[in-house]
């Protein structure tokens, strides 16, 4: 069975070594991905206090004593701020840096004016208990994901392994014990540190992997010029949508529009202003739908909107609404004003396939084109799905 000092020792290592892992994989993280830093940081200085733990013996006890723990807060001040950032949440750092000082100063009077190892252990380990339990309830609270929640659980445990050590401190130590007298609870409490530490990081990992897969998600399903969805979410929402009627008969509609002599636009006034154009134009948009509506970008200037519970009749409506309030919009100085075409489809009671349901629309958009721009028009002749259905 390993001593307790070897206990220590190897937590420091496994610490560093977890710190030098989240430190290079940081150099592959986003950089807009907050809190990393400081989780890489931690391991560092929680492995610090390790080592500073270890020289007992060597230096005077009460240098080790408040320099080891004072590692040890700011360790994990380091993870809880770290986590809080990636959260997108704020701490009150006085508040806390209030805190920490107050439990160093009781742990140098039970050093320095009434030595006592029981109330310094005790009180170390409560205070602890408080960042780890500050820790895991953020985790709990804005880490709706398996390794938010795994953390949440580790931390949880931890807090139960300190208080545990807090409460059997004046049971099982005495005044003059030392950090590695050998005992059951002593060896559960430092190794939990060890163990502990290194779970953390990896969590820390995971976290910032699914951070990252969300992040291509995002970059996949969203256009990030104009910020509606892309061709490709649009077009598996259309699909869902189909597949949805052709089990509930649940009617939907979709628009089809293209902004008005748009190359005009960009050959008079450049691509930066065309871009600028095509962002306004979608939060217009966006203004005149519900927000069960989805708006897509189908492609260069062209637009889907997805109208779920929406007959043609209704498209008609909301086509209407959308285009005045493209054709009212307040342009920002410098932007070119524009109007847009609308073709609207419908599955009607029983409709098309999706491809001939684009057909129908990009067909009523044509017309509104030919027909002299800045307007809406109906599929004509609706389709029945009578007639098309495979």
């Amino acid at each position: 069975m390993l001593d307790l000092r070897t206990i220590n020792s190897i937590t420091g290592m496994m610490a560093l070594l977890m710190a030098f892992v989240l430190l290079g994989m940081r150099h592959y993280y986003p950089r807009r991905m907050p809190g990393t830093l400081l989780w890489a940081l931690s391991p560092i200085v929680g492995g610090g206090s390790s080592l500073v733990f270890a020289l007992e013996g060597i230096l005077p006890a009460a240098l080790i004593a408040m320099l080891g723990n004072s590692l040890s807060f700011a360790s994990a001040a380091m993870n809880l701020f770290g986590t809080a950032a990636f959260y997108e949440q704020s701490l009150n750092r006085r508040r806390w840096l209030g805190f920490t000082l107050g439990v160093l100063g009781v742990i140098a009077c039970f050093m320095l004016v009434w030595p006592d190892y029981r109330v310094r252990v005790a009180v170390f380990a409560l205070a602890m208990t408080v960042y780890t339990g500050t820790h895991a309830w953020l985790h709990w609270r804005h880490g709706l994901s398996f390794a938010g929640r795994f953390l949440a659980v580790l931390l949880f445990v931890r807090c139960l392994v300190l208080l545990a050590r807090a409460g059997s401190a004046p049971l099982i130590d005495a005044a003059d014990s030392t950090r590695f007298a050998a005992s059951l609870i002593q060896t559960l409490y430092l190794s939990s540190f060890s163990v502990g530490g290194m779970v953390t990081c990896l969590g820390f990992v995971l976290l910032a992997s699914e951070r990252i897969r969300a992040e291509f998600e995002r970059l996949l399903n969203v256009d990030l010029l104009t910020g509606a969805a892309s061709r490709r979410a649009i077009m598996q929402a259309l699909e869902g949508e189909v597949e949805r009627w052709r089990r509930t008969d649940r009617v939907f509609s979709i628009l089809l529009l293209d902004i008005d002599y748009f190359k005009r636009i960009n050959d008079n006034y450049g691509h930066a202003v065309g871009d600028q154009v095509l962002t306004q134009f979608a939060n217009s948009v966006k203004s005149a739908l519900r927000s069960i509506d989805t708006l897509g970008r189908y492609g260069g200037e062209e637009f889907i909107v997805l109208l779920p519970e929406n007959d043609l009749r209704s498209a008609a409506i909301v086509a209407e609404r959308v285009r005045l309030a493209v054709e009212r919009q307040i342009v920002e100085a410098g932007l070119p004003a524009c109007t847009t075409s609308i073709g609207c489809a419908s599955i009607a009671d029983s409709g098309p396939t999706l491809p001939l349901l684009l057909a129908q629309a990009d067909a009523a958009l044509y017309t509104a084109k030919r027909e002299g721009r800045n307007a809406v028009r109906l599929a004509e002749p609706p389709v029945h799905a009578a007639a098309l259905a495979n």
